[in-house]
This record gives C-alpha cells, sequence and structure tokens, in this order.
C-alpha cells in the first residue's frame, strides 16, 4: 500500500490573545495520533505562519515533501495573504478551524472566521480553488468523521495514481458502449492502460505450464464449491491455467488491475468459460474486469481500495416494484468472501455456445452464489471519466427467486446518497445512457466515493424522475 502524506501548518496572528503555541501543540499531537491509528503519514511545520513571507519561506519546505492532503489549520484568524501563497502549492488542501476556547470577553483566536476568509479567496480570489473543510478538535467526532472519509478517498486516489492496467484481447465483440480514450484516462486518473496484449498471448502461456505447476491452483478452486458439475470439473485445469496465467503476467509487468475480453475466443480456443477464473482472481487480490470494461475495471479499482472485500461488475437484470427492489447478477464470478455462508457452486454457463457441426455446446465454468445480506456499493465512472454513477442499498433475502449466476436483490436504494424509486432507477439508467455494467462493493463507501469524485472533478449523475413522455 502507498502511504498517504499530510502536512499540517498552523496560521497565527500578533494580536489575538489566545494561547496560540499551545493550542497548535494540541492539535498537533491530536493530529499525529490520528495517523497511527489510521495508518499516514504526518509531516508537521512547527513553527506558526504570520505572514506571507513566513509562508514563502515554508512552501519551499513542504513542496519537497510530495504531500497528498495539505491541512490549513487556523489556530487564530490571520493574513489572507498565507492562504494565497498555500494556495499554489499542487496538492489537496484541507481548510480546519477549531471552537473558541473561551465564550465571553475579548475574542481569542477568530479560528472560524479565519478559515471563513481563506474559503472565500480560494473561490473568489484564486480561481475556486479546490477544498475540503473541517471543524473541531482532533479527539472530536465531527472532525474524525469527516476527516476519516477524506483520508480513506485520497489513500484511493493515490492507489490508483501511476498505475499500469491491462486489456487483453480488446473489448468483447459489440460492446461498444465500453469504449475509452486512454489518453483521457491518463489525463484524469494517471492510470496507463496497456493494450498490447493479445488472447494469444494469455492461451500461450497458459497451456504452457506442466499440469504440477497448476495443480495447487486447481486444488483451491475445486475446494473452494460447495457442489461441482461434471461439465466444470472437466474444465477446471485449464482455468486454474488461465489464473496461474494472468497472475504471472500482472506480477512481471506490474499490473495493479486487468479486464479481459472473456468471449468468444475462450469458448473456441480453450472450450472453456473466463467466469470463475475472473472470480477467483479478483478473490485472490488480482481487480479483473470481465469483457475488456476499462472504466468498469478503474471503478472496481477505486470501491476495492474501500471495501475489504472483492469487488465484481455485475449487470441490472431485473426490477421489483412491490418491494423497491433491483436484481444484480453476471455469469458467474463469484467469491466465498461474498457469497451467503460462503455458498459457491461450479456450474455450466447459462448460455451455450454455438459450434459448427455440433450445435449449441454447454460450456463450464461459473462460479454462482448469491450476495450474503449487507450493505452494498454500485459506482461506475461514466462519460470518459466526467460523471460517476452511485447507488447503494443491502442485498437481502438470499431466498427470493433469481437468477443461475452470480447475483443479489438489492434494496433501500439511493442513487448518490439521495433515496430513489426502482422505476425512477431504470429511467435514470436509461435516460442518462448508462454503459450495462456496473462495479459492486460490499459496505456502504458512498461517502468516499463522492469525495473521491470530488477530488477528481467528477460530478455525479443525478435522478431523472420518471415521466410517461420522451425525456432526453
Amino acid at each position: 500500500m502507498k502511504r498517504l502524506k499530510i502536512g499540517l501548518v498552523g496560521l497565527m496572528h500578533p494580536n489575538f490573545r489566545g494561547d496560540k503555541e499551545a493550542i497548535y501543540l494540541r492539535t498537533a499531537a491530536g493530529l499525529k495520533e490520528l495517523s497511527v491509528q489510521w495508518d499516514f503519514d504526518l509531516y508537521t511545520v512547527t513553527a506558526g505562519i504570520f505572514n506571507g513571507d513566513d509562508a514563502r519561506r515554508f512552501k519551499k519546505e513542504l513542496e519537497s515533501e510530495n504531500l497528498d492532503l495539505l491541512l490549513v489549520h487556523s489556530v487564530q484568524f490571520a493574513s489572507g495573504k498565507i492562504i494565497e501563497v498555500l494556495g499554489e502549492l499542487p496538492v489537496a488542501l484541507g481548510l480546519w478551524a477549531i471552537p473558541e476556547t473561551e465564550s465571553s470577553g475579548t475574542l481569542p483566536q477568530n479560528s472560524w472566521c479565519g478559515m471563513n476568509m481563506n474559503a472565500s479567496i480560494l473561490g473568489e480570489y484564486l480561481g475556486k480553488r479546490v477544498f475540503k473543510w473541517f471543524y473541531g478538535w482532533p479527539e472530536e467526532e465531527w472532525f474524525q468523521t469527516r476527516f476519516r472519509i477524506t483520508v480513506r478517498a485520497l489513500q484511493a486516489i493515490k492507489e490508483m495514481r501511476h498505475t499500469r492496467m491491462a486489456i487483453i484481447g480488446g473489448i468483447s465483440d459489440g460492446f461498444d458502449n465500453q469504449y475509452y480514450d486512454e489518453r483521457r484516462v491518463y489525463d484524469r486518473f494517471q492510470v496507463r492502460i496497456d493494450r498490447q496484449l493479445e488472447f494469444s498471448d494469455l492461451k500461450h502461456r497458459a497451456l504452457a505450464y506442466p499440469s504440477a505447476d497448476v495443480r495447487p491452483l486447481l486444488e483451491e478452486l475445486a475446494g473452494s464449491a460447495c457442489a461441482i458439475h461434471p461439465l466444470a470439473e472437466n474444465a477446471l485445469e485449464n482455468t486454474a491455467r488461465v489464473c496461474k496465467a494472468l497472475l504471472d503476467m500482472a506480477g512481471e509487468a506490474g499490473y495493479a488491475a486487468l479486464t479481459i475480453n472473456c468471449w468468444p475466443k475462450f469458448r473456441q480456443e480453450l472450450g472453456m468459460v473466463a467466469c470463475s477464473a475472473v472470480g477467483y482472481l479478483n478473490h485472490a487480490g488480482l481487480i479483473t474486469a470481465c469483457e475488456g470494461d476499462v472504466y468498469g475495471l478503474l471503478s472496481m479499482f477505486l470501491l476495492r481500495q474501500l471495501s475489504p472485500d472483492p469487488t465484481v461488475l455485475m449487470d441490472l437484470v431485473a426490477f421489483d416494484e412491490g418491494d423497491q427492489s433491483v436484481q444484480f447478477w453476471h455469469c458467474g464470478v463469484g467469491s466465498p468472501r461474498l457469497a451467503e455462508r460462503g455458498r459457491l457452486w461450479l456450474n455450466p454457463h447459462c448460455n451455450p455456445s454455438f459450434k459448427p457441426g455440433q450445435g449449441m455446446v454447454e460450456m463450464a465454468p461459473v462460479t454462482e452464489m448469491v450476495y450474503r445480506p449487507e450493505a452494498a456499493t454500485i459506482a461506475r465512472l461514466t462519460r470518459e471519466g466526467e460523471k460517476l454513477f452511485l447507488l447503494d442499498g443491502e442485498f437481502f433475502n438470499p431466498e427470493k427467486p433469481s437468477y443461475d449466476g452470480s447475483r443479489g436483490w438489492l434494496r433501500a436504494l439511493r442513487l448518490a446518497r439521495e433515496p430513489i424509486t426502482a422505476r425512477d432507477l431504470v429511467n435514470t439508467i436509461l435516460v442518462q445512457r448508462m454503459q450495462h455494467h456496473y462495479a459492486v462493493g460490499l459496505g456502504d463507501h458512498s461517502k468516499e466515493m463522492l469525495e473521491i469524485a470530488a477530488w477528481l472533478g467528477i460530478t455525479p449523475l443525478e435522478k431523472v424522475p420518471y415521466q410517461d413522455y420522451l425525456q432526453i
């Protein structure tokens, strides 16, 4: 994991009577405790900053620290020239104020007003410089709740930046809604997408392993399931070969994540489907998306930084207005860490393949599961990363009838944290022309995802309430 590095500076004024040094020592010590608890590095400028000259001197020091976030702590109301200098730093900015230490008499710090002025300078004078504000002592719940979201969001962004990901075999045939511009991916996320790998590179490597090299993986795949269909059992060795090949390719090239064109060549040339392999790889920690979906992969990657459990790509395939729920489904990319009671089934794919001279032929294996009851976050970066589709809710009732594959019914729906009905949701998806793939992660990470979007200049998609007339 890349360690987040946060800087702290204290803004002061000689004319305010509050004990500025004692206050700053207290807040710096409290932040140091949080850095240990939350596992980030803290760099503190120990001297107070009183004017623009101080700010310019310490700016050089801060530039050399390669910070991810600079907390500008208004210990007291201070000169606006300070934030004008610090606002030039190429780093995420946080503005921080604390309550007054006394409730009457001469104003001791004027801390909040100082933060107010700095916010206005950043917006009105420096051209809408992005910042997040914080209020309270480091041990207080309001400060910690708000700051914790920022730490997690910036950590996820840092993990993504300057990574390499790969698309193997291109985009699946006909999935033209998944086209991407690798230059725009890099501009916004600083992620390099390698696209030179073909299916043949994967196939030749997978088939070249001696059987002994893939046996441990084969046994692990078989041992994860509570039932194995004979067709799935016959395809398990090739599945293990594909898993090992992709793990080795990613390890050798330093890929943080992969998306693969999972059909039709797996069926045509290896006599298998890739679904169980994709499920296993995500379970093993290599973020892997189906069908050559780059923005689906990026969405999975961000969610995975927030969730302790694997993320997967799913389709929305059904909705129920009776209980206001929607069903997310995919062919079979299950993981025991996601499934109800950890139960998986290795089965044939729900859709047979046509083979000349043989007609329709069943293929395997897929890893079927039903999501365990738990909160979940569903995300999709869209419009070349300019927009974010963000849904959250809770998986419930694993016994509710559902389609074969990996699946779950989600209720208590919220779009960008605002309640939404099933009808308004499907209307929004269609009117907004959303791609049909959604990254799904267990846990409610909606606040962190919205903050990630804000730091990256991404706008959340808004609800389009259903109407009977044409909506465009």
